[in-house]
């Protein structure tokens, strides 16, 4: 897909903006805490993070390290920044709105990345995980996590198409889309108990 021809579904996040902590991030919290810590981060890591959205996640990242954090939302962003600013997010943290698809990074620039509930909502989950893996170091992870099941079902097949329209993402098949970036999977398991799924790949 051209990049012209990229068809961002941003919109519905102007409104998610205002009620996301409080509708949607209690129930994202155990996969945020497990991001961070299957990184194995040391002191000065520079980390990147895809799609933060409103900035939980960052509060759940520890203060010896330094965070890209970029989202396509600005609406998103004020509210991480807002809460940067509070005082909630102990590390260091640069927050720009990016197009993941794109990402204006230097090559081997990053030590880990990472990504939570966004790589299914973007145009083409591939091209961004793609570009987490040029800017990442080689030897160094990239964690997704996602609602993910392998092979989804029916079920999923007949509502994705809404999912798609409400900014909620589309059925991704992560693990064939991690073989085919050239990564390995090297740990995989669910988020408490609902269809969430925590993957840690490794940069050849």
């Amino acid at each position: 897909m051209q990049e012209d021809k990229r068809v961002h579904r941003h919109g519905p996040y102007r409104l998610y903006a205002p009620i996301y902590d409080r509708f949607f991030a209690p129930g994202f919290s155990e996969g945020h805490s497990m991001m961070y810590e299957s990184l194995g981060l040391e002191n000065g890591n520079r980390i990147l993070e895809v799609g933060v959205g409103t900035g939980v996640s960052l509060t759940f990242c520890p203060s010896f390290v330094e965070v890209e954090a970029i989202d396509f939302s600005s609406h998103m962003l004020k509210k991480a920044e807002e809460r940067a600013s509070k005082g909630e997010i102990s590390a260091k943290v640069a927050f720009s709105q990016m197009d993941a698809h794109s990402l204006q990074f230097d090559d081997d620039f990053f030590d880990h990345s990472l990504i939570a509930h966004a790589l299914a909502v973007v145009a083409e989950p591939l091209v961004v995980l793609e570009e987490m893996k040029r800017v990442t170091k080689s030897g160094g992870r990239i964690t997704i996590v996602n609602h993910y099941t392998r092979g989804g079902g029916k079920l999923i097949s007949l509502i994705n198409p809404f999912r798609k329209r409400m900014g909620l993402g589309k059925h991704v098949e992560f693990a064939k889309l991690i073989e085919k970036c050239g990564l390995s999977l090297i740990r995989e398991e669910r988020v408490n108990k609902n269809t969430s799924s925590i993957l840690v790949c490794s940069v050849p």
